[in-house]
């Protein structure tokens, strides 16, 4: 497997051969030699991969979804699903979630809510095709189910935006331009990729391990490097906007952003804590002054409820261990 240097590599010469396109097929045009000849054929495959650029089928993004959702609870020590309190809070969490998830633009989802045993990480973490998930120290964290939901909403939105699925295409179109660079296919996984960039562009992950192991591989490696600035705040404010609907109070959520230390992830490029907060304020006064009283919100009315019998499982509240992990 190369390395992950050697793969920027790579991919870098890839989208330089890109821009060479028309000098390569005028080298070969004029007969200029079999190394012009292999340079335009590797360009012309370079420039066929930018046809992975399309939307995931909604069969593709559930099998990534669904993989992605096994790799974060593995890591995470598995769900609270153990005895009748757990299953408890789990149904309240996704009764919750799933409330939520109504109120935004992709209710058809199959969404799924589920607490992770991981007692250290205050983590939310979601997957395409509806699977969120946030940890027992996140919810050790909480104060009132305005505050779940506010966490929950985040994700939601971030699946609603498709910011995972951005990041999975791009792997995709990674590994087809790596495989064309070199020269040869150099391996199954690589050759469907290829072969996808000839067709629609959407590959069959359900009907092969390996390939479905790469491109998962893949995805949790762009993972960990984070979303962007415009994509948290992105998410920050669709969730507002469902919170809303829901009959929430989104300043809630903006106490709970409060409580982390850092910002909103663990990268630099994550936007403060503080310009959240900012945001949100931002949002909910626009709604309470907005001109059309069908838009209009009554920020009096906005609900706090208490949390619920079942939520005394998680175990009692542990001091802040730092930076609040987002990963989506």
């Amino acid at each position: 497997m190369r390395s992950r240097m050697g793969m920027l590599a790579v991919v870098g010469l890839g989208l330089c051969l890109t821009s060479c396109t028309q000098v390569a097929k005028g080298l070969r045009a004029a007969n200029l030699g079999e190394d012009a000849n292999r340079l335009a054929a590797a360009a012309e495959k370079v420039e066929s991969c930018d046809k992975l650029k399309v939307e995931p089928a909604i069969q593709e993004e559930y099998a990534l979804g669904s993989a992605l959702a096994i790799h974060w609870a593995q890591q995470s020590g598995g769900l609270m699903l153990s005895g009748a309190s757990e299953e408890k809070l789990n149904a309240y969490v996704n009764t919750v979630g799933r409330n939520l998830a109504m109120q935004s633009p992709r209710p058809e989802l199959s969404w799924t809510f589920g607490v992770l045993k991981d007692a250290e990480n205050f983590n939310a973490l979601s997957a395409p095709g509806g699977y969120v998930f946030v940890t027992r120290r996140l919810l050790q964290g909480v104060d009132n189910e305005a505050q779940l939901a506010g966490v929950l909403a985040h994700e939601v939105a971030h699946i609603v935006l498709k910011h995972a699925l951005h990041q999975y295409v791009s792997v995709k179109v990674s590994t087809c331009k790596g495989a064309a660079v070199t020269g040869a296919v150099v391996s199954t996984v690589a050759s469907k990729v290829v072969g996808a960039s000839r067709a629609d562009g959407r590959l069959d992950l359900d009907s092969d391990t390996g390939l479905m192991g790469k491109m998962v591989e893949g995805t949790v490696d762009a993972f960990g490097k984070g979303n962007r600035r415009d994509e948290e705040l992105a998410a920050d404010a669709l969730a507002v906007e469902l919170l809303l609907s829901a009959g929430y109070d989104p300043g809630e959520y903006s106490l709970l952003l409060g409580k982390t230390t850092g910002g909103g992830g663990l990268l630099a490029n994550h936007p403060s804590a503080k310009d959240r907060r900012e945001q949100i304020s931002r949002l909910v006064e626009a709604r309470r002054n907005n001109a059309d009283p069908l838009a209009r919100v009554d920020v009096a009315s906005l609900q706090r409820p208490a949390l619920p019998a079942a939520f005394a499982v998680v175990g009692p509240v542990k001091k802040s261990t730092g930076v609040a992990k987002d990963a989506k």
